[in-house]
């Protein structure tokens, strides 16, 4: 057995024995290589495979601690659930963030209880604004507002820009983020659509939209499209960026997933508009804590007045508490600890999904697995329906996402992979099984 190996079992065993419990500090490297005669960093690295293995986590300075018994049993879960876009319970950093909470009302108890000013956290927003610049976002902390969640984010933009009149149209890509279309409508709206698929935006119908609609703002999702999981090349980014700006028309960028891009030469559409017609959005949920409901916008300064009026009149301000916790899980590295475990294990779903779809050829259908992000992507022949699909899955304790491509009638299948388990992907075989089915009744 290899030290290190020997090093996990061990405190694996005094896990399983109850000697180590939930919540608790394991023995510092020191000690445990001195009780089994091997070096620090065995024990270091012992220690970091058990953490990228969801038993351990680490506060920096602070040592590693148990985030889940060894012999806790988990509830068999019955359906395959592939609509959530909450991440795995496993990757949700509980423990930690709890310590950022204790940490934050410690060093702030003076002012964290009282009323934030409607921008935000001042700390988070310097943070933000470093961390932005790093990703390609140049903004000053002006422009920078703390949200609750992205969708506020969006609702923000979208009562800013159109205000009480209602005036001109929302252009939306099809298909889209579904809850787009559910704003529109509560602010009286008029959406119109353009196809989004595998090869970007068209950029002719693009300008032909813009000159025979009253296009006022174009909401995309650039990176990690939601629902296909598709990405705008740099390319297709730019020009998009040249034609608003010709055309006068503000860019509405959610990008929600921002974080789990590794390829630095993947840019978000912001870095490509020098006019400042760009809302930019970003969540710090969907890859860190769904429920502290925390997001970002970066405001153009012609509209951050009535975004910052609009934030005021919604809620007054997001709460300090979770902001001061996020800002000291940024500074303090934590993180980015957090976010390389989560593209890790999400990479590691994406490998095997790739391994399981890349045999399927059947004519008409289509996949997309993306290198990065959470959502795969089934594209069905015309004559085959994702409803009903989706209801003879559900069948088979199989939950999925189904959309409709309204302008050529093409239909497809959401499949979102942040809260199914890596064994529970093999459900992917089933899916493809009832497509089969489905398309040779059709014949």
């Amino acid at each position: 057995m290899l030290k290190m190996e020997m090093v996990k079992k061990y405190i694996m065993d005094e896990i399983k024995q109850r000697k180590i419990m939930e919540g608790q500090r394991i023995p510092g490297c020191r000690e445990i290589a001195q009780t089994l005669c091997v070096n620090k960093i065995t024990v270091n690295k012992a220690y970091k495979a058990l953490e990228e293995e969801h038993f351990l986590y680490c506060v920096p300075r602070g040592g590693y601690y148990v985030i889940k018994s060894y012999h806790e049993n988990k509830p068999l879960s019955k359906t395959i659930d592939f609509q959530t876009v909450a991440p795995d319970f496993s990757l949700i950093p509980y423990q930690s963030f709890t310590h950022a909470i204790n940490v934050s009302i410690e060093e702030n108890k003076k002012k964290l209880f009282l009323y934030e000013p409607p921008m935000g956290f001042t700390e988070l927003r310097e943070s933000l604004k470093e961390r932005f610049t790093q990703t390609g976002i140049y903004a000053s902390i002006s422009q920078i507002i703390v949200t609750n969640g992205a969708q506020q984010g969006i609702n923000l933009a979208l009562k800013s820009i159109f205000g009480f009149e209602r005036d001109g149209r929302l252009l939306v890509e099809s298909p889209t983020y579904h809850a787009i279309h559910d704003m529109a409508k509560a602010l009286n709206i008029d959406c119109v659509t353009i196809r989004r698929d595998s090869a970007g935006i068209d950029l002719n119908e693009l300008e032909y939209i813009f000159q025979t609609e009253k296009v006022k703002a174009f909401y995309i999702i650039p990176r990690f499209h939601n629902p296909t999981g598709y990405t705008l090349s740099e390319n297709n980014k730019s020009k998009i960026a040249d034609l608003c700006s010709r055309y006068r028309i503000l860019m509405i960028e959610d990008d929600y997933l921002a974080d789990l891009g590794m390829d630095k030469r993947c840019l978000p559409l912001h870095y490509y508009d020098t006019n400042q017609i760009t809302i930019y959005i970003r969540s710090f949920s969907k890859t860190f804590l769904p429920g502290i409901r925390l997001g970002a916008m970066v405001v153009p300064d012609t509209l951050s007045n009535l975004v910052i009026q609009q934030k005021y009149l919604s809620d007054i301000c997001t709460s300090g508490i979770v902001q001061c916790a996020l800002n000291f899980f940024l500074t303090s590295g934590m993180y980015d600890r957090h976010i390389h475990k989560v593209n890790t294990c999400y990479r590691q779903k994406l490998v095997k999904a790739k391994a399981i779809l890349s045999h399927v050829a059947l004519p008409g259908l289509s996949f997309h697995v993306p290198k990065q992000g959470l959502f795969l992507w089934i594209s069905l022949p015309i004559a085959i329906s994702a409803e009903l699909i989706a209801k003879k899955l559900v069948h088979e304790n199989i939950l999925v996402t189904q959309y409709h491509i309204s302008k050529d009638g093409h239909q497809g299948i959401r499949l979102c992979i942040a809260g199914v388990t890596k064994e529970d992907l093999d459900a992917l075989e089933t899916v493809i099984k009832v497509i089969r089915e489905e398309m040779s009744a059709s014949l």
